[in-house]
């Protein structure tokens, strides 16, 4: 933190070193602050006493998280592309209204687990298929689990699309390049040092990210346009609720948050994590709008990238390029770690507690790779974000819910109500890679989706009632 003061408070001097090595625009410049980033992130990564042997050493920290680490830890991952780069192109456009992007879900579903806090440290929570295989059986958590895999691959992947279009034009690269670049340096560092590396590289990030958006909110660009439709909240209501919809059901049920919920060392600790995250989040995602509508002064049609390329001082722009590609691999290092879980807790079901460090990294390097592979095929953050939570909205949340408030076992209930919400999602899915069926588009299909998964769980449990009784 006190070198990111230090850079805000020098940078003049800064400026005028790099404008002399440099040409403004010279993607070496930019080359070697992300190749010294990266270095940073790798020694992170492996800078810890030798890990222990089994699964809370690699995927939850030992689940002995302070409250502070919790914070860092559940911050830095909602802060990621959707709230950085597409809220501020999007408050260039819409205003306030840029907060149904990520702003009002995020902090909905903060506030749901600070309710939902307790119940899920007592689940003792390991994975969500193995949750759910306690309650639905075997059939439903290897179900699960290629949900839950495929929810994490795409999640991670829409961070990637943001690494393309944003970090592709500094490095003078085109789009797949870039992402395949951005995909290196994530699964290197998580590869290294698993959850711990995860958590540790969160906090600098959130950091960066903060110094970034510190650094914009200085910068003088004029006067604010503020025109009298951005705080006209709702133009496109049934847009803007089903998104929200989408995100928040999709959000609450993501073993994302449900693991630093789990690694905290007390129910307290991620009590105050969970508070300390929600209060500063909405500051800084208002913030993050405030610069949006700030920066029409400077360009209202340029994308965000050219701005801060073109538009920002050399040193100016040199920090908010590490800081949003903090905030970008902040989510995707998150959501490559629990792929990597999955694979091995859910799908492969590696008991070994000697094998499963061996196992955690090469599952870390496929999760990894499969990230990449879908990252190539979407080129919108938003969309596959989109699609990403319409996997787990439809799928997971009806029976999960029913699972943590409930208790009661029901497989057919399970079964039916993730082979119809989740087979409803896959086809969604499916259907915007290659346009077959007359399918509504994400969040259109989530109504239905959920609607077809709460008939499948209540048809389940007249099956499983009925057979009690016969």
């Amino acid at each position: 933190m006190l070198l990111c003061l230090l850079f805000i408070v020098f940078w003049r001097d800064i400026e005028v070193y790099w404008s002399s090595q440099f040409s403004y625009n010279s993607w070496v410049m930019y080359a070697t602050i992300l190749l010294g980033y990266f270095l940073l992130l790798v020694m992170l990564g492996i800078s810890r006493r030798r890990m222990k042997p089994g699964i809370d050493s690699f995927f939850f920290g030992e689940r002995k998280l302070g409250s502070f680490w919790i914070f860092f830890t559940v911050t830095a991952s909602w802060f990621g592309a959707a709230a950085t780069i597409a809220t501020i192109e999007a408050s260039l456009k819409d205003g306030f209204r840029a907060a149904w992007l990520l702003g009002i879900p995020t902090v909905v579903t903060i506030l749901l687990f600070i309710g939902f806090n307790k119940k899920i440290r007592q689940s003792r929570f390991i994975s969500l298929p193995d949750f759910l295989d306690h309650y639905y059986g075997k059939t439903v958590r290897a179900s699960a689990s290629l949900l839950v895999f495929l929810y994490m691959a795409t999640l991670a992947a829409s961070q990637l699309v943001a690494w393309g279009s944003f970090i592709g034009p500094f490095l003078g690269q085109g789009y797949e390049w870039a992402i395949v670049i951005g995909a290196a340096i994530i699964i290197f560092y998580s590869f290294a040092g698993g959850y711990s590396a995860v958590v540790r590289t969160d906090a600098l990030q959130l950091i960066l990210l903060m110094t970034a958006i510190l650094f914009l909110t200085l910068f003088q660009t004029g006067k604010p346009k503020i025109l009298p439709g951005d705080v006209m909240m709702l133009t496109t209501p049934s847009y803007h609720l089903l998104m929200c919809l989408s995100f928040v059901l999709a959000w609450f049920i993501s073993p994302i948050i449900w693991q630093r919920v789990a690694s905290a060392r007390s129910t307290r600790a991620s009590y105050r994590g969970l508070w300390l995250s929600v209060v500063v989040f909405s500051i800084l995602y208002f913030i993050v709008i405030l610069i949006g509508i700030k920066l029409r002064s400077v360009s209202s049609s340029s994308s965000f990238a050219v701005i801060v390329r073109d538009w920002l001082p050399a040193t100016g722009s040199l920090l908010v390029f590490i800081g949003i590609a903090a905030a970008i691999m902040s989510t995707s290092d998150s959501a490559i770690n629990i792929a990597a879980l999955t694979l091995v807790k859910d799908v492969f079901n590696i008991g070994e507690e000697k094998r499963i460090i061996f196992w955690a990294r090469f599952f870390t390097l496929v999760s990894g790779i499969l990230t990449l592979a879908i990252a190539f095929q979407f080129r919108s953050i938003i969309k596959t974000l989109g699609l990403a939570s319409e996997i787990m909205a439809e799928g997971l949340f009806v029976p999960g819910m029913a699972a943590l408030l409930w208790q009661k076992k029901s497989p057919k209930a399970g079964l039916l109500s993730l082979s119809f919400g989740g087979g409803f999602a896959m086809l969604v899915f499916v259907n915007s890679l290659t346009p077959i069926l007359p399918l509504p588009a994400w969040p259109y299909s989530v109504p239905i989706g959920l609607s077809l998964s709460t008939i499948g769980f209540i048809s389940g449990l007249w099956i499983d009632r009925s057979k009690k009784i016969s």
